[in-house]
């Protein structure tokens, strides 16, 4: 379900950093979902707001590298999962056959 801003939200405040940076988490998940007063998608403004403001663009790219970096743990925490399981039942094996 879409958020919306109140409608009495000054529309220069939607240029601030502080507004948009606490947007940037769900920006940079792809999930931010809400609207300004005037119904315009809050991704818009928050992509025209980077592409000329360089410390939130930075902080953006940070929130990006971060989320990268958690996928990558992430996915080596499967594989060292699925090579623990595949350890133990060739243990297993190893012991059953004595």
């Amino acid at each position: 379900m879409a958020q919306h801003l109140p409608p009495d939200a000054p529309v220069a405040s939607l240029t601030d950093c502080a507004h948009i940076r606490m947007h940037l988490d769900a920006f940079a998940d792809g999930e931010l979902t809400a609207f300004d007063a005037h119904d315009h998608p809050l991704t818009e403004l928050v992509g025209a707001h980077l592409r000329v403001c360089e410390p939130c663009a930075r902080l953006e790219h940070a929130l990006q590298s971060l989320r990268a970096a958690l996928h990558a743990l992430g996915r080596r925490e499967q594989v060292t999962e699925r090579a623990s399981d595949a350890l133990r039942r060739r243990v297993a094996q190893l012991l059953a056959s004595r």
